[in-house]
């Protein structure tokens, strides 16, 4: 069982070069959880959803993705995202307060975390700040500590974070804790400014319990650290882009499903098949606008 938490909002996207935007379902943990169901590994989502209209829509298109939605349905409004494009890059503006799915509580997320649970999944927004981000990160380590594989994507929004120093002892606790943690290039330039990005991902490899680190850099690949091994592996091949919205979930739910799937990491060769199955699953969704993941079947595990 791979359980979900984290952010679910709206994404107003911009959809030409006029001012008009399409609704699209989204949050990057959302997405990630949605990636990992197209997948088919069934995950659990527990973040509060909202009763309101976009709130059921968002419920629909997770369970139609293969998604076991257990999240409680507050009377509260959905969060929203406008979604501005250049050149197939996103930019961003959220509003997220006195919103659902900022409604959690640790006992509550608890209580629908099944026993049997193997993957936690959690990062981006709801870490950011507020006590709904001390919540979220309280219970990584909690679950960490009782044996669950807990799994960090940061995908850090540096406008929603109003205290640097505390969200990054919080991001440092979780690594610590983490068996999987994905970290794009932009990431670690923000949290550690004026460093080598390859060394201090291996930095935070050494001293972090991952079985699995891996620094994402867009178009130049990935490095994945795991142990004293490190492969580079190449960004698959984008042949019509229509933008890069939900890329890095795409890319988080894909390590996850091998790392259910093929477990032993004892080897580089298995460690570039993971690096690549996940490049590869990103480059389809880059494909498509919005976060549109694959399905299992549409990738072409024989080309990895």
């Amino acid at each position: 069982m791979i359980v979900v938490g984290g952010e679910n909002l709206i994404d107003l996207v911009q959809s030409s070069e006029l001012p008009e935007f399409k609704a699209i379902p989204g949050g990057s943990q959302y997405n990630c959880a949605l990636a990992m169901g197209r997948l088919g590994l069934r995950p659990r989502y527990i973040t509060p959803i909202s009763s309101d209209k976009m709130g059921d829509l968002l419920v629909s298109t997770l369970s139609q993705g293969g998604v076991e939605v257990a999240s409680s349905r507050p009377n509260l409004p959905s969060s929203i995202a406008i979604v501005s494009l250049d050149n197939g890059q996103p930019s961003y503006q959220f509003y997220r307060d006195g919103t659902a799915e900022r409604a959690v509580t640790q006992e509550a997320l608890l209580h629908i975390i099944p026993r049997e649970t193997k993957i936690f999944q959690l990062g981006s927004l709801s870490l950011c700040d507020g006590i709904d981000a001390e919540i979220w990160s309280d219970l990584f380590v909690k679950l960490s500590r009782q044996g669950v594989n807990c799994s960090l994507d940061p995908n850090i929004r540096p406008s929603f974070i109003k205290n640097r120093a505390a969200y990054i002892k919080r991001l440092e606790t979780m690594i610590k804790v983490a068996t999987v943690v994905k970290l794009s290039d932009e990431d670690l330039s923000w949290l550690y400014p004026d460093t080598d990005i390859e060394e201090k991902a291996l930095e935070l490899a050494s001293w972090s319990n991952a079985k699995l680190l891996v620094l994402t850099k867009g178009s130049e690949g990935a490095s994945i650290f795991s142990g004293s091994q490190v492969v580079k592996v190449l960004a698959a091949t984008v042949t019509d882009l229509k933008d890069t919205v939900g890329a890095g979930d795409t890319f988080m739910a894909a390590l996850n499903y091998k790392m259910i799937s093929d477990p032993d990491l004892g080897s580089k060769e298995t460690l570039k098949e993971i690096g690549n199955f996940a490049a590869r699953a990103a480059a389809i969704n880059c494909s498509r606008p919005g976060c549109n993941p694959p399905y299992f079947h549409e990738i072409d595990t024989k080309a990895l």
